[in-house]
Protein backbone atom coordinates (compact mmCIF):
# COMPACT_ATOMS: atom_id res chain seq x y z
CA UNK A 1 0.00 0.00 0.00
CA UNK A 2 1.41 3.40 -0.97
CA UNK A 3 2.02 5.95 1.74
CA UNK A 4 0.05 9.19 1.47
CA UNK A 5 2.09 11.87 -0.24
CA UNK A 6 2.43 14.36 2.60
CA UNK A 7 4.74 17.41 2.68
CA UNK A 8 7.74 15.57 4.12
CA UNK A 9 7.46 12.64 1.71
CA UNK A 10 6.97 15.13 -1.13
CA UNK A 11 10.24 16.84 -0.18
CA UNK A 12 12.02 13.48 -0.09
CA UNK A 13 10.74 12.67 -3.59
CA UNK A 14 11.99 15.96 -5.02
CA UNK A 15 15.57 14.68 -5.09
CA UNK A 16 14.45 11.90 -7.46
CA UNK A 17 12.98 14.34 -10.03
CA UNK A 18 15.08 14.62 -13.21
CA UNK A 19 12.83 16.67 -15.51
CA UNK A 20 10.39 19.57 -15.35
CA UNK A 21 7.51 17.37 -16.50
CA UNK A 22 8.29 14.90 -13.70
CA UNK A 23 8.33 17.78 -11.22
CA UNK A 24 4.89 19.01 -12.30
CA UNK A 25 3.55 15.45 -12.13
CA UNK A 26 4.83 15.13 -8.56
CA UNK A 27 3.26 18.48 -7.64
CA UNK A 28 -0.04 17.34 -9.16
CA UNK A 29 0.06 14.08 -7.17
CA UNK A 30 0.86 16.01 -4.00
CA UNK A 31 -2.04 18.43 -4.57
CA UNK A 32 -4.43 15.54 -5.16
CA UNK A 33 -3.22 13.65 -2.10
CA UNK A 34 -3.66 16.74 0.08
CA UNK A 35 -7.13 17.46 -1.30
CA UNK A 36 -6.23 20.91 -2.61
CA UNK A 37 -8.67 22.51 -5.04
CA UNK A 38 -6.05 24.52 -6.94
CA UNK A 39 -2.32 25.08 -7.10
CA UNK A 40 -0.62 27.80 -9.13
CA UNK A 41 3.05 28.56 -9.56
CA UNK A 42 3.89 31.93 -11.09
CA UNK A 43 7.44 32.06 -12.36
CA UNK A 44 9.31 34.09 -14.95
CA UNK A 45 11.28 30.95 -15.80
CA UNK A 46 8.10 29.10 -16.80
CA UNK A 47 7.40 31.81 -19.36
CA UNK A 48 10.83 31.18 -20.85
CA UNK A 49 9.74 27.60 -21.52
CA UNK A 50 6.86 28.94 -23.62
CA UNK A 51 4.13 27.74 -21.29
CA UNK A 52 0.68 28.64 -22.57
CA UNK A 53 -0.45 29.75 -19.13
CA UNK A 54 1.74 32.88 -19.34
CA UNK A 55 4.02 32.24 -16.43
CA UNK A 56 1.82 30.03 -14.28
CA UNK A 57 1.67 26.30 -13.85
CA UNK A 58 -2.00 25.94 -12.95
CA UNK A 59 -3.76 22.93 -11.43
CA UNK A 60 -7.54 23.01 -11.04
CA UNK A 61 -8.11 26.57 -12.30
CA UNK A 62 -11.53 26.93 -14.03
CA UNK A 63 -10.92 27.49 -17.77
CA UNK A 64 -13.36 30.42 -17.85
CA UNK A 65 -11.44 32.24 -15.12
CA UNK A 66 -8.12 31.48 -16.78
CA UNK A 67 -9.37 33.02 -20.03
CA UNK A 68 -10.58 36.12 -18.20
CA UNK A 69 -7.25 36.42 -16.39
CA UNK A 70 -5.35 36.76 -19.65
CA UNK A 71 -7.78 37.90 -22.37
CA UNK A 72 -9.53 40.48 -20.19
CA UNK A 73 -6.28 41.46 -18.42
CA UNK A 74 -7.53 40.57 -14.94
CA UNK A 75 -3.86 40.08 -14.05
CA UNK A 76 -3.58 43.87 -13.79
CA UNK A 77 -5.99 43.81 -10.83
CA UNK A 78 -4.65 40.68 -9.11
CA UNK A 79 -3.43 41.94 -5.70
CA UNK A 80 -1.67 38.75 -4.61
CA UNK A 81 1.65 38.84 -6.55
CA UNK A 82 2.67 42.35 -5.47
CA UNK A 83 1.65 41.79 -1.85
CA UNK A 84 3.34 38.39 -1.64
CA UNK A 85 6.54 39.89 -3.05
CA UNK A 86 6.72 42.18 -0.01
CA UNK A 87 6.43 39.38 2.53
CA UNK A 88 8.42 36.45 3.81
CA UNK A 89 5.59 34.74 5.69
CA UNK A 90 2.68 33.00 3.92
CA UNK A 91 -0.81 34.46 4.23
CA UNK A 92 -4.37 33.32 3.60
CA UNK A 93 -6.47 34.67 0.74
CA UNK A 94 -9.34 35.80 2.95
CA UNK A 95 -7.00 37.80 5.20
CA UNK A 96 -5.66 40.01 2.43
CA UNK A 97 -8.24 42.78 2.75
CA UNK A 98 -7.36 43.11 6.47
CA UNK A 99 -3.63 43.20 5.77
CA UNK A 100 -3.46 45.89 3.09
CA UNK A 101 -5.56 48.57 1.44
CA UNK A 102 -7.08 47.30 -1.79
CA UNK A 103 -8.17 49.42 -4.74
CA UNK A 104 -11.71 49.16 -6.11
CA UNK A 105 -10.40 47.11 -9.03
CA UNK A 106 -8.56 44.74 -6.71
CA UNK A 107 -11.69 44.26 -4.61
CA UNK A 108 -13.64 43.57 -7.81
CA UNK A 109 -10.99 40.99 -8.77
CA UNK A 110 -11.51 39.18 -5.46
CA UNK A 111 -15.30 39.17 -6.00
CA UNK A 112 -14.85 37.67 -9.47
CA UNK A 113 -12.50 35.04 -8.05
CA UNK A 114 -15.06 34.08 -5.39
CA UNK A 115 -17.76 33.81 -8.06
CA UNK A 116 -15.54 31.26 -9.81
CA UNK A 117 -15.21 29.14 -6.69
CA UNK A 118 -12.07 30.52 -5.07
CA UNK A 119 -12.94 30.33 -1.37
CA UNK A 120 -9.75 30.48 0.70
CA UNK A 121 -6.17 29.45 0.20
CA UNK A 122 -2.55 30.02 1.11
CA UNK A 123 -0.04 32.24 -0.70
CA UNK A 124 3.70 32.31 -0.22
CA UNK A 125 6.66 33.73 -2.07
CA UNK A 126 9.54 31.35 -2.73
CA UNK A 127 13.10 32.46 -3.29
CA UNK A 128 15.77 31.33 -5.71
CA UNK A 129 19.25 32.22 -6.95
CA UNK A 130 19.80 35.53 -8.77
CA UNK A 131 16.39 36.82 -7.68
CA UNK A 132 14.60 33.93 -9.38
CA UNK A 133 11.66 34.27 -7.04
CA UNK A 134 8.17 32.91 -7.64
CA UNK A 135 4.70 32.81 -6.16
CA UNK A 136 2.94 29.67 -4.95
CA UNK A 137 -0.80 29.79 -4.29
CA UNK A 138 -2.72 26.80 -2.89
CA UNK A 139 -6.52 26.90 -2.99
CA UNK A 140 -8.77 25.02 -0.56
CA UNK A 141 -12.25 23.63 -1.09
CA UNK A 142 -15.17 25.53 0.43
CA UNK A 143 -15.56 24.72 4.14
CA UNK A 144 -12.15 23.09 4.58
CA UNK A 145 -10.54 24.05 7.92
CA UNK A 146 -7.42 26.14 7.62
CA UNK A 147 -4.11 24.35 8.08
CA UNK A 148 -2.44 24.71 11.45
CA UNK A 149 0.68 26.84 11.77
CA UNK A 150 2.80 23.69 11.69
CA UNK A 151 1.05 22.58 8.49
CA UNK A 152 1.53 26.03 6.94
CA UNK A 153 5.25 25.86 7.71
CA UNK A 154 5.45 22.39 6.13
CA UNK A 155 3.68 23.64 2.98
CA UNK A 156 5.98 26.66 2.79
CA UNK A 157 9.02 24.40 3.08
CA UNK A 158 7.66 22.04 0.40
CA UNK A 159 6.94 24.98 -1.93
CA UNK A 160 10.39 26.48 -1.40
CA UNK A 161 12.24 23.24 -2.06
CA UNK A 162 10.11 22.47 -5.13
CA UNK A 163 10.99 25.92 -6.49
CA UNK A 164 14.70 25.33 -5.88
CA UNK A 165 14.42 21.99 -7.66
CA UNK A 166 12.84 23.75 -10.63
CA UNK A 167 15.66 26.32 -10.62
CA UNK A 168 18.18 23.48 -10.68
CA UNK A 169 16.44 21.87 -13.66
CA UNK A 170 15.98 25.02 -15.74
CA UNK A 171 18.56 27.62 -16.59
CA UNK A 172 17.21 31.03 -15.65
CA UNK A 173 16.40 33.68 -18.25
CA UNK A 174 18.85 36.49 -18.88
CA UNK A 175 18.55 39.83 -17.15
CA UNK A 176 18.18 41.88 -20.34
CA UNK A 177 14.93 43.34 -18.96
CA UNK A 178 17.09 45.38 -16.59
CA UNK A 179 18.39 47.28 -19.60
CA UNK A 180 15.02 48.57 -20.84
CA UNK A 181 15.28 52.12 -22.12
CA UNK A 182 12.85 54.78 -20.81
CA UNK A 183 10.88 54.57 -24.07
CA UNK A 184 10.74 50.77 -23.96
CA UNK A 185 9.52 50.93 -20.38
CA UNK A 186 6.86 53.51 -21.26
CA UNK A 187 5.72 51.41 -24.20
CA UNK A 188 5.49 48.33 -21.98
CA UNK A 189 3.26 50.18 -19.54
CA UNK A 190 0.91 51.36 -22.29
CA UNK A 191 0.78 47.81 -23.68
CA UNK A 192 -0.29 46.58 -20.25
CA UNK A 193 -3.14 49.09 -20.30
CA UNK A 194 -4.36 47.66 -23.59
CA UNK A 195 -3.50 50.61 -25.81
CA UNK A 196 -3.12 49.95 -29.55
CA UNK A 197 0.10 50.79 -31.36
CA UNK A 198 -1.65 53.68 -33.10
CA UNK A 199 -2.84 55.12 -29.78
CA UNK A 200 0.59 54.64 -28.23
CA UNK A 201 2.18 56.51 -31.14
CA UNK A 202 -0.13 59.45 -30.53
CA UNK A 203 0.47 59.41 -26.78
CA UNK A 204 4.25 59.18 -27.10
CA UNK A 205 4.37 61.69 -29.94
CA UNK A 206 6.17 59.38 -32.36
CA UNK A 207 5.29 57.60 -35.60
CA UNK A 208 3.62 54.20 -35.76
CA UNK A 209 6.83 52.90 -37.38
CA UNK A 210 8.85 54.07 -34.37
CA UNK A 211 6.45 52.31 -31.99
CA UNK A 212 6.84 49.09 -34.01
CA UNK A 213 10.63 49.40 -33.82
CA UNK A 214 10.62 50.01 -30.05
CA UNK A 215 8.22 47.09 -29.60
CA UNK A 216 10.51 44.69 -31.46
CA UNK A 217 13.40 45.69 -29.20
CA UNK A 218 11.19 45.36 -26.13
CA UNK A 219 9.97 41.88 -27.12
CA UNK A 220 13.56 40.81 -27.71
CA UNK A 221 14.73 41.96 -24.29
CA UNK A 222 11.76 40.35 -22.53
CA UNK A 223 12.08 37.17 -24.64
CA UNK A 224 8.40 37.23 -25.66
CA UNK A 225 6.53 37.20 -28.96
CA UNK A 226 3.23 38.91 -28.14
CA UNK A 227 1.74 41.80 -26.18
CA UNK A 228 0.04 39.72 -23.47
CA UNK A 229 3.21 37.87 -22.57
CA UNK A 230 5.09 41.18 -22.52
CA UNK A 231 2.55 42.71 -20.12
CA UNK A 232 2.47 39.72 -17.76
CA UNK A 233 6.23 39.41 -17.76
CA UNK A 234 6.57 43.14 -17.08
CA UNK A 235 4.26 42.77 -14.09
CA UNK A 236 6.21 39.78 -12.80
CA UNK A 237 9.49 41.68 -13.11
CA UNK A 238 7.99 44.61 -11.20
CA UNK A 239 8.28 46.92 -14.22
CA UNK A 240 4.61 47.94 -14.23
CA UNK A 241 2.60 47.39 -11.04
CA UNK A 242 1.43 50.65 -9.44
CA UNK A 243 3.45 52.74 -11.89
CA UNK A 244 0.44 52.40 -14.21
CA UNK A 245 -1.41 54.86 -12.00
CA UNK A 246 1.25 57.49 -12.68
CA UNK A 247 0.44 57.54 -16.39
CA UNK A 248 -2.11 60.08 -17.57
Amino acid sequence: MHKKLGPHRFVDRLSEVRSVSALWLLVHRFAKAQGFRTVTYHSIDVQSLGDSNFGAVAIGIPPAFQRMYTAERLYLDDPFPAFAASRISPFFWQDLSQMTTLTDKQQAYLRIAREHGFADGLVCQVFGPQARNALVSIGFHEGRPRPSQAEVTALQMASQLAHLRFCALVEGPGASYRRLSPRELELLRWIARGKSNTSIAQIMGVSRHTVDTIMRRLFGKLDVTDRTRAAVRGLAFGLIDQSLDNLA
